[in-house]
C-alpha cells in the first residue's frame, strides 16, 4: 500500500472539504422517502385512532342501551311476580293460566291455548 492512496484515512487534498450546503441536499434525498413514510404511518395512526374513538362511542352507546333494556326487562319480570304473588295470595286459581310447556310434558302435546302460544313462541326465537 503506498502512502497516502488511503482515502478514508487521508481525504484526497484536491478535493474540497464538503460545506452544509453541499450536503444538505444529500441528506433531503437520503432521508426524503423516510419522513414520507413516517407521516404516511403517522396519517394511519390518526386514523385507527380515530376508529377506535367512534367503536368506544358505539360500544358505549350499546352498553347504555343494554343497560335500559335489562333494567326494564327486570321491571316487567318484577311487576308479573308481584302480580302472580298476589293472586295466589287472594286465592287465585292460577292453574287455570300457566300450563307447563312442550319440554315439561312428555306427550309433547299442548292441551292450552296459552301452552300453544308459548310453544311457537319457543319455536320462533330459535330460529
Amino acid at each position: 500500500m503506498e502512502p497516502g492512496s488511503d482515502n478514508r484515512i487521508h481525504p484526497n487534498p484536491s478535493s474540497p472539504p464538503e460545506t452544509d450546503a453541499d450536503v444538505a441536499p444529500l441528506i433531503q434525498k437520503v432521508g426524503a422517502p423516510s419522513t414520507a413514510q413516517i407521516e404516511k404511518l403517522i396519517g394511519e395512526l390518526h386514523e385507527a385512532k380515530n376508529l377506535l374513538e367512534s367503536e368506544r362511542e358505539r360500544i358505549q352507546r350499546e352498553t347504555a342501551r343494554y343497560i335500559k333494556f335489562t333494567q326494564m326487562a327486570s321491571a316487567s319480570v318484577r311487576i308479573i311476580s308481584d302480580t302472580l304473588s298476589g293472586w295466589r295470595q287472594a286465592g287465585h286459581p292460577l292453574s287455570e293460566f300457566v300450563t307447563r310447556s312442550a319440554a315439561d310434558d312428555s306427550t309433547g302435546r299442548m292441551d292450552h291455548p296459552f301452552g300453544y302460544a308459548r310453544h311457537v313462541t319457543e319455536l320462533t326465537m330459535r330460529g
